[in-house]
């Protein structure tokens, strides 16, 4: 294994870098888009020519399928058992859950930790990684990580680097501490924060929100090219020819997601269809409203995305939310799809600022109670409205908009440097 210190040539230029993600959340197949960055970062880099790991949830049948894949693939899954820890969950429960490695088709290091509720004691398995992969690099979007490795033994061999996907992930401004998990000290993570080699902001409206709520600055790059690409070609992804389609498709459905404004199409539109696929912000409770509205449709969560642009003409993307940036809407974009979305947070930048983009009234980090829901202000739905009926009964309009949004969005995409995160890790050994 190459030692940290002795960093040999990529083949691009610069030093060979060893790069590990720390994923507190589900790493394989992540629903949420933040964390599928994150993964998509680590293959862009390793088919630079440098060493990637991650450490991260993951179902035992997952872990076994990837595991096939690189054989498939021709890369040897080096396949580990390392064992059993024991671990508390969050309602204080011992458990034991297991640990597995394996190497995934595009050379990325994994190591899985069977999937369960929030737990205590993970510590022990992060540090360990450290030790074992000897990272350049340490990459993470969470106050756990960042902590652990303040303290590490191996601290000066290599550089922190935390990645923003949330304004509820830094510790100050008006949505500090909105989303279970985040800012549980914001006083000592600011501290934290301003001590890292790099703070990566993945939208212009993060970085912004960063300066003017923390007066902290942060590097601003747009996701990786890989983010969107397709995930079995590595080229871009085919146009979808939707117009004659039926149905209009929302992610995640919540209500800092726009599900008021959803409900209110649905009602406003009983003739046309709504199909939802559920993710990380969809509660029980906001499925049992979208059940009285017999127009739409609910699905599962699906690991395969084509399932979703098979299907749909249109997408919403109706968040009130501060959103970091919004994956599905440059993906369906890329994809020829519409999207009607909000203003809110980085969507702007997520649709390149192709129509119709809807200015809505966004929360404003109130909450009800302590770990409850935001407080969801009154919404104008009549641009909603108006954007949604044109495209649906507008041929021309809908052939239109699809063009524009593909042409644009794949020429944005094309000027995303695929080495510039790797000349920005690499600028922190010089």
């Amino acid at each position: 294994m190459d030692s940290p210190r002795v960093c040999r040539t990529a083949p691009g230029g610069g030093p060979k870098m060893r790069l590990l993600l720390v994923q507190t959340a589900h790493g394989l197949t992540p629903s949420s888009g933040g964390y599928k960055a994150n993964v998509c970062l680590l293959r862009n880099l390793s088919t630079l020519g440098h060493a990637t790991a991650q450490v991260c949830y993951a179902f035992p049948k997952e872990f076994e399928e990837y595991a096939r894949r690189a054989k498939g693939k021709g890369v040897d899954p080096n396949v580990k058992h390392l064992g059993a820890i024991q671990v508390i969950d969050g309602k204080n429960q011992p458990h034991k859950l297991h640990i597995d490695q394996f190497t995934d088709e595009w050379g990325i290091r994994n190591t899985t930790i069977a999937r369960h509720d929030r737990i205590k004691g993970l510590t022990g398995v992060y540090s360990e990684a450290i030790y074992d992969f000897k990272p350049t690099h340490v990459l993470f979007n969470d106050a756990l990580t960042m902590k652990l490795t303040a303290g590490h033994a191996l601290r000066e061999s290599f550089k922190r680097v935390c990645i923003v996907h949330s304004a509820e992930q830094l510790p100050f401004g008006p949505y500090c501490a909105g989303v279970e998990g985040h800012c549980i000290s914001a006083k000592v993570e600011n501290e934290m924060l301003r001590k890292l080699d790099g703070v990566w902001s993945v939208s212009k409206a993060i970085q912004r929100y960063a300066w003017e709520h923390g007066r902290l600055q942060t590097k601003f790059l747009a996701h990786t090219p890989w983010t969107f690409l397709d995930v079995d070609t590595g080229r871009m992804p085919v146009i979808r020819n939707n117009v004659d389609k039926e149905e209009i498709g929302m992610i995640n459905p919540a209500p800092i997601k726009g599900l008021d404004i959803l409900l209110g199409l649905a009602a406003k539109f009983p003739h046309m269809k709504f199909v939802t696929w559920t993710s990380w912000g969809s509660k029980p409770r906001h499925i049992e409203r979208m059940k009285v509205y017999p127009n739409i449709r609910i699905e599962a969560t699906t690991p395969n995305t084509n399932d979703i642009w098979d299907r749909i003409k249109i997408l919403l993307a109706p968040s009130i939310w501060h959103e970091a940036w919004g994956l599905i809407v440059t993906e369906a974009q890329l994809r020829g799809i519409p999207v009607i979305a909000s203003n809110s947070g980085g969507l702007p930048e997520a649709k390149v600022n192709v129509p119709p983009i809807i200015a809505i009234n966004p929360v404003t980090g109130h909450q009800r109670d302590e770990n409850e829901d935001y407080i969801i202000p009154e919404q104008d739905i009549g641009p909603w409205e108006e954007a949604l009926e044109k495209l649906m009964t507008d041929r021309e309009e809908y052939l239109t908009l699809t063009a524009l949004s593909a042409v644009k969005t794949a020429g944005w995409l094309k000027s995303v440097g695929q080495r510039t995160h790797e000349r920005w890790f690499q600028s922190m050994m010089e």
